[in-house]
């Protein structure tokens, strides 16, 4: 099989193009710079880049890139506006040229990234974005499979990582508001076996899948796990949430990629977690404990409980 996908040069998307290559498909790799991806994926057997925007690129372009391919994979999407077309431009009407590209090329099979807390009438602009991206997928007479996953971690990640910097160098890590909201961390591999598969199976299309990790924690607990797993003690800093959204508003006049958005406190705000049973029975994956991840990943394995790692 040959497979068209949008951001292969990503966090996922590495992982998604070698294991689509290992199951012995092909695959075309939308990218704006595609001698970035020839960097990245030189090692892939099957992976050709080609160069597009789905923000700017005709869809009659974008059709003709698609017409010898069967499937397409659709990565792209982004968690910070600044410096980028924005979440209208990047989710909705990116997906809306993926979609009309496709059916215009004569593809059926369509799997689409979405995210978790994605819904009708989401009070962040990001899932209320994803979801009419999914509203487009969903009605568009395609064969698709939705996948909504929650934070995705792994060796690129820019959540763990960037945490793991602060806490290295700083006594203290920063944690906005109470820190209690509910997250369902999932392993980069894990969710890329999900997508390759779902490409060999016909029982997925029309189905959304919410993506999680087997475990739901806080924020602050899974800072208290990093940091253990580390061999660090640190402090735990909870920046009031009025003063975080009036230094985000700051961050967003300054030059630069901000730390955080006003929309991504708006999700610290509410629960992102999942049931991943039907994931797991219809993908036959063991989903890998986060804990473990740490262990491999920041060197040492965390001792205690995520509720009780030391904070002096």
């Amino acid at each position: 099989m040959k497979v068209f996908v949008t951001g292969g040069s990503g966090h996922v998307g590495e992982s998604v193009l070698r294991l689509i290559s290992e199951a012995g498909h092909e695959s075309r790799a939308l990218s704006r710079d595609p001698e970035l991806v020839k960097a990245h994926l030189t090692t892939i057997p099957g992976v050709y880049p080609v160069r597009g925007d789905i923000t700017n690129i005709s869809i009659d372009l974008l059709a003709a890139l698609m017409a010898k391919s069967q499937a397409v994979v659709h990565l792209v999407g982004i968690i910070i506006e600044k410096g980028t077309p924005g979440f209208d431009a990047v989710h909705v009407e990116g997906a809306r040229r993926m979609v009309e590209a496709a059916k215009q090329a004569g593809l059926k099979r369509f799997i689409h990234m979405s995210a978790l807390g994605t819904r009708e009438n989401a009070v962040a602009r990001y899932h209320q974005t994803k979801f009419a991206a999914e509203q487009i997928v969903r009605e568009s007479g395609l064969d698709w499979t939705i996948f909504r996953p929650s934070i995705i971690y792994g060796e690129k990640d820019e959540f763990l990582n960037t945490f793991a910097g602060i806490a290295r160098i700083a006594p203290a890590l920063p944690i906005i508001g109470p820190g209690k909201g509910k997250l369902q961390p999932i392993w980069v591999e894990d969710v890329a076996r999900c997508f390759a598969k779902a490409l060999e199976l016909p029982e997925t299309i029309g189905q959304i899948y919410e993506t999680g990790g087997d475990q739901a924690y806080s924020v602050e607990e899974i800072m208290r796990l990093l940091v253990a797993s580390m061999g660090k003690r640190r402090m735990f800093l909870h920046l009031p949430v009025s003063i975080a959204r009036l230094q985000a508003r700051l961050f967003n006049l300054l030059p630069g990629k901000p730390p955080f958005t006003e929309d991504q406190i708006t999700m610290l705000g509410e629960d992102n977690v999942c049931d991943p049973g039907p994931l797991k029975s219809t993908f036959g994956v063991s989903l890998r404990p986060m804990e473990d991840y740490m262990r491999e990943r920041f060197g040492k394995t965390p001792a205690i409980s995520a509720k009780t790692a030391p904070t002096a």
